[in-house]
């Protein structure tokens, strides 16, 4: 009797653990989402994208919403290794605070101007190094 109550404890345990593991996934992925995430990664294709055939290009970005939720999956999975239920709400909280929504809208733009910077430095970085390969 003793050993069926203690299965029964740990099987409501692992039950229970698993309920809060979802919350906290579902919550993960709601942050990424409000975050501009998808904004972000829109930004960072804009190059790609254009290289496109325009005919393809609405092809292309339905492909890409295809995968967009197995990279929200693999975000929550990595962000869950480093923040609590409890970080994740807070977040949740700042993303639909005013300036949290500014930060969704001017976060693709930002990227944007610094693609464009990093480009130029790069260009700087590949001066440099064949300075010191030759």
């Amino acid at each position: 009797m003793k050993n069926l109550f203690i299965a029964a404890t740990m099987l409501l345990s692992v039950q229970f653990v698993s309920a809060q593991s979802a919350d906290f996934k579902k919550d993960v992925i709601e942050m990424v989402k409000i975050s501009g995430t998808t904004a972000n990664i829109t930004a960072l294709l804009e190059p790609v994208i254009e290289q496109i055939p325009a005919d393809k290009r609405a092809d292309f970005k339905k492909d890409i919403d295809g995968i967009m939720p197995d990279l929200y999956e693999k975000t929550a999975e990595a962000m869950m290794k480093y923040y609590t239920h409890d970080d994740v709400k807070k977040m949740i909280e700042f993303y639909n605070s005013p300036l949290g929504k500014k930060m969704q809208e001017s976060t693709p733009k930002i990227l944007k101007d610094q693609m464009k910077g990093m480009q130029e430095w790069q260009m700087q970085l590949q001066g440099i190094l064949m300075k010191y390969m030759q």
